[in-house]
């Protein structure tokens, strides 16, 4: 995950949430914006992999709304606020998320140029435990 580094005012009205067709929930853009745009800003909580559960078979609820955080153990996911658990997967992603500014927080930022109303989605980077969506 890149790391965002300015420290100026949190991003406030850019994104809202709707139902989708074929996905449940998901993030769109209220406002079109460029590439590089800082669509959310979001406080997380860490989540230490001793407090996860293993079990065998299929992910619980919970398991599939964690977001990757680092490389180390003893906190590798997080709980996302705001909207972070509910942006939906793409090979073709049009946002990244990156840490900080602040400590455990996470932002949204714009790959390329998008169109109010885009839905707003990144690549998971991990095997799917769901069948994705055909593109649009």
């Amino acid at each position: 995950m890149t790391e965002f580094k300015s420290a100026s005012a949190r991003p406030r009205g850019l994104v809202d949430w709707h139902m989708t067709a074929d996905k449940g929930r998901g993030v769109v853009a209220v406002h079109a914006c460029s590439a590089g745009t800082v669509l959310e800003c979001s406080p997380i909580i860490t989540v230490p992999d001793v407090d996860l559960l293993n079990r065998e078979g299929a992910l619980t609820v919970f398991d599939q709304y964690l977001l990757y955080w680092s490389d180390d153990p003893a906190q590798s996911v997080a709980m996302g606020g705001g909207l972070l658990m509910f942006y939906n997967h793409s090979t073709d992603p049009n946002i990244e998320f990156q840490s900080g500014p602040e400590p455990e927080s996470m932002c949204v930022v714009a790959l390329r140029d998008i169109a109010a109303g885009e839905e707003l989605v990144y690549d998971y980077d991990v095997p799917l435990w769901f069948v994705p969506a055909e593109p649009r």
